[in-house]
């Protein structure tokens, strides 16, 4: 009996490892693709001073909820099967910054929306924008 329990207690860790990240790697696929969707939605929405700002507000708010769920989906072992470079988990502190970024200029639009200032929302959009570009370059497998 003592030795069962004691090899459970030793296969207990090897089984939290094993732990399966597809619905992480689906979510966060979903949440990139929501995000650039959206933001192209966004982007034909600013016009000057015929900007819809209640829309602007509802595309802005699901882009900055978007944008702040990502920083939960990259848990450390959902590197296997993601489309995503080992680097994102290597490199982390840089990754981060640039979710970070990202997210910031999301805010910046989501502000610029309620204050109802085009300068500031294109601000945001385009500085987010950036950000998935360079991200993109530094942190995604091409197929």
């Amino acid at each position: 009996m003592k030795k069962t329990i004691l090899s459970c207690l030793v296969l207990l860790p090897l089984v939290a490892k094993a732990h399966d990240f597809n619905a992480e790697i689906q979510q966060r696929q979903e949440a990139f693709s929501t995000i650039e969707t959206i933001s192209e939605q966004a982007e034909s929405t600013i016009d000057g001073v015929d900007t819809d700002w209640k829309e602007l507000s509802e595309l802005s708010n699901k882009l900055s909820q978007h944008s702040s769920a990502l920083f939960t989906l990259f848990p450390e072992g959902s590197q296997k099967d993601s489309k995503a470079k080992e680097s994102v988990w290597k490199k982390s502190e840089k990754f981060n910054a640039l979710l970070s970024q990202m997210d910031s200029g999301f805010e910046q639009l989501n502000r610029a929306s309620r204050e109802q200032n085009v300068d500031l929302a294109e601000a945001g959009l385009e500085s987010a924008q950036d950000t998935c570009r360079s991200c993109h370059r530094s942190y995604r497998s091409r197929w």
